[in-house]
């Protein structure tokens, strides 16, 4: 497939896996996959497009969310900087990234909000609880 007909190729998936911004109203009207989900920063030129994406009934899997597994580890790394790495905590947190998925999927259906609205009001909520604490 041509860079220029990715985003029209017939797929399930549109896994943006390198360039911000790739998820914009240009490529939205040609998109046919029902779920974007990549591990590129920034997949959304704007916070726009996740609501129309969402108004188009396409799954978008909040790019922060979903590649959580790097700043799971670094934070490992900072937190406990004094202990030895632990590999094992790291991988149960990993491994817990696909059920705050679901239960981000979960609310913005029962909400009608799109996932990245849903995802950034869970993220200011804990980093709320972790200031008071």
């Amino acid at each position: 497939v041509r860079p220029d007909a990715i985003a029209g190729a017939e797929a399930e998936v549109f896994a943006p896996c390198a360039l911000g911004g790739a998820v914009n109203r240009a490529m939205r009207s040609r998109l046919r996959a029902r779920v974007v989900a990549g591990a590129a920063n920034n997949q959304l030129a704007s916070p726009e497009d996740g609501v129309e994406l969402h108004r188009d009934g396409v799954l978008y899997a909040p790019d922060y969310v979903i590649n959580a597994g790097g700043l799971i580890s670094v934070a490992q790394d900072i937190l406990y900087r004094d202990e030895p790495y632990d590999r094992a905590a790291v991988k149960a947190a990993v491994a817990g990234i696909g059920h705050r998925l679901d239960t981000i999927f979960e609310a913005s259906a029962r909400g009608g909000r799109p996932p990245g609205q849903v995802a950034d009001a869970m993220a200011r909520e804990c980093l709320a609880v972790r200031a008071v604490a």
